[in-house]
């Protein structure tokens, strides 16, 4: 398993989140969660069937429950289809993401996160599969640019777009690809052994799967749980750990390759919600007591190079 350490102080929380439109966005999500009535059963783990007890958090009436077996969080309750339809492809949210303002700004705040993202992809196809152009599927995108700047890669030869969100139409053909990314998807899902089996269909044998999602074992979410400002329902339905996208990838057919969590967040984070800590969690009260920067880059150093941050990265090859 990968275990490094990088910083990069061009990466800001505004970039992620700007201010201008998250906290609307948030307010938006929760009218809609507050104003579904959803069960309280608490379902097994979506990875390993291991029953849970544990509810780690509840937020706007959607209770989070915590697998003792892979330490995976998800909702409890798995969401009803027609509910995550109108979520994510009719609602209010769903309608101002889909506009041409939205996008607009998510590309011009996200650009040189892209690039970067691009060239991490590049190098990890170069290393596994060669220089050469592919097939790639983008699987459940949501923004335009994203696109728009995976197509430019040097490693595409044919870009093809499945399951995206609006505004973006599917695009797809019956050959199979080579390479498939899943970036920010997996989270939004509720069946996430379903939709890696699916995954695994559309992929060549030995093709590449590409997959970044929040990771429920980062150290601001664990801290955090339902004061984290960055998780909730319905975007974040399922947050596994670095040990459950192990299990689960080797359920659906895939090796793994590469496996880090490259955050470089959580302790921003913690520190912009230090009011919200909860009063038993004494250490990361003392962390962010301190208001020392270097300490705070250390500790997220600690957090990359153990694989304990709230974004996870991966590499699988179809087995």
């Amino acid at each position: 398993m990968i275990r490094y350490e990088f910083t990069d102080s061009s990466v800001q929380k505004e970039h992620l989140h700007p201010d201008s439109i998250f906290s609307k966005e948030q307010e938006m999500a929760r009218k809609f969660s507050e104003a579904v009535k959803v069960s309280r059963e608490i379902q097994q783990c979506p990875v390993c069937n291991h029953a849970r007890e544990e509810i780690i958090f509840d937020k706007w009436g959607y209770e989070y429950a915590i697998c003792p077996k892979s330490w995976t969080i998800s909702l409890a309750s798995i969401p009803d289809d027609n509910l995550l339809r109108d979520y994510f492809l009719d609602s209010e949210l769903s309608r101002i993401r889909a506009s041409r303002e939205y996008q607009d700004m998510v590309t011009q705040k996200r650009g040189n996160l892209w690039e970067r993202q691009t060239e991490w992809i590049e190098g990890r196809i170069n290393r596994y599969l060669g220089r050469e152009k592919f097939s790639v599927i983008s699987w459940g995108p949501k923004y335009l640019g994203w696109l728009e700047r995976l197509e430019r890669a040097a490693f595409v030869g044919k870009l093809l777009v499945k399951s995206p969100l609006p505004p973006i139409k599917e695009n797809m053909d019956e050959e199979k690809a080579d390479i498939i990314c899943l970036l920010d998807v997996l989270q939004r899902d509720p069946r996430p052994i379903e939709l890696l089996r699916e995954i695994s269909e559309r992929l060549r044998p030995h093709g590449l799967l590409i997959l970044h999602c929040r990771a429920g074992s980062g150290f601001d979410i664990l801290t955090l749980k339902g004061n984290s400002e960055s998780v909730f329902p319905l975007d974040h339905i399922f947050l596994p750990s670095p040990k459950g996208m192990e299990y689960l990838l080797e359920q659906t057919g895939f090796e793994l390759l590469e496996l880090a969590t490259p955050g470089l967040l959580d302790m921003t984070y913690l520190n912009d919600a230090r009011h919200l800590i909860p009063k038993d969690q004494y250490f990361q009260r003392y962390l962010t007591e301190q208001q020392d920067e270097h300490l705070f880059e250390r500790v997220q150093g600690f957090l990359q190079r153990n694989n304990l941050s709230s974004h996870l990265s991966c590499v699988a090859r179809k087995r």
